[in-house]
């Protein structure tokens, strides 16, 4: 069987959510040795990389790191924020040797099988993602959002049919170098959205769409929310009640600092199972964190770290 990578763009502040997340990947895959995970990043510290690929390989995967510092040079500032949401653009140039790519987000937690997701996947198309939901929600016929403006210029016009980014799978057989070329090409046109925009534009003839339960945006579990289009209103539901991909973006976030607008609205959707979904992902979190703080002093001071730990916990420390 051949191996499918699956590809985390991060900074140094995502560390300990990209190893939850590639955890909870591990956990739910149904064959580990046909997965291997790829760091996209600029300049992580050396100390983070040895910390991952230890919690990496403790769980029985593999990770590496590719340091995208330059691979927009010419193209977009060495100090533009939030860089790695662009990292997702150098898949089809940087992974072309494989057959099948996904690329995750790293505030996700996975409990389903993502490589059931590559028999769904038509062989006649590029890119297998799941509808963005903010962009098919119903508003009232006098209120446009902002959301819609930026998807038409984007050149999409049915607003219906923009994916959200997330969750990304590439089937690297159908994509060319002349999409490679775009993905690239149009960061010039500064569109908002940053890569998920481009990757819109340069796949929407060619994108197959998997079921919400496969990136779910954690902020609509109440079901309070919003209504959405009704072609995907039964979708939105069923995902609703069996989330595989749990997406904790904006508000769901618990550390966002608008997170408690987000509870109170959940406090008007009794069935709503979102406190379960939290505390599972702080769990989560915190385990990685716990786990990481043991293993940083050794990864530090190498075995060193546990000899002086032996010599200090062997006896009580003189008064003297």
């Amino acid at each position: 069987m051949s191996i499918v990578p699956i590809v985390i763009s991060i900074n140094n502040s995502y560390v300990i959510p990209a190893i939850t997340t590639m955890r909870s990947v591990l956990d739910s895959v149904s064959y580990r040795d046909r997965i291997k995970f790829v760091i996209f990043h600029k300049e992580l510290e050396q100390q983070a990389m040895d910390l991952m690929t230890a919690m990496v390989s403790r769980s029985g995967g593999e990770v590496s790191f590719l340091n995208m510092k330059h691979a927009f040079s010419g193209v977009l500032d060495d100090d533009v924020k939030q860089i790695e949401m662009y990292y997702s653009l150098l898949i089809p140039q940087y992974m072309k040797n494989y057959e099948f790519v996904f690329s995750l987000d790293a505030d996700m937690l996975v409990s389903g099988d993502i490589l059931s997701l590559i028999p769904q996947m038509p062989a006649n198309k590029k890119i297998g993602a799941v509808r963005c939901a903010f962009r098919n929600t119903l508003l009232p016929p006098d209120v446009r959002s902002p959301l819609q403006d930026e998807t038409i210029k984007v050149g999409i016009q049915d607003t219906r049919n923009y994916f959200n980014a997330g969750l990304m799978l590439f089937n690297m057989k159908e994509i060319d170098y002349e999409d490679s070329v775009n993905c690239i090409r149009f960061i010039l046109r500064d569109w908002p959205g940053h890569g998920e925009s481009i990757l819109n534009h340069v796949f929407h003839d060619s994108t197959y769409f998997f079921s919400f339960r496969w990136n779910f945006p954690m902020t609509f579990i109440p079901d309070k929310v919003m209504n959405f289009h009704p072609d995907i209103q039964h979708d939105i539901v069923a995902g609703r009640r069996d989330p595989k991909v749990q997406h904790f973006l904006f508000i769901s976030k618990p550390w966002h600092e608008n997170h408690q607008g987000l509870l109170d609205i959940n406090k008007g959707s009794p069935g709503s199972r979102l406190t379960d979904y939290l505390e599972e992902y702080r769990k989560a979190i915190f385990a990685v964190m716990k786990e990481a703080a043991q293993l940083m002093p050794r990864l530090i001071c190498g075995p060193a770290w546990d000899d002086m730990e032996k010599l200090v916990t062997s006896r009580e420390p003189s008064s003297h």
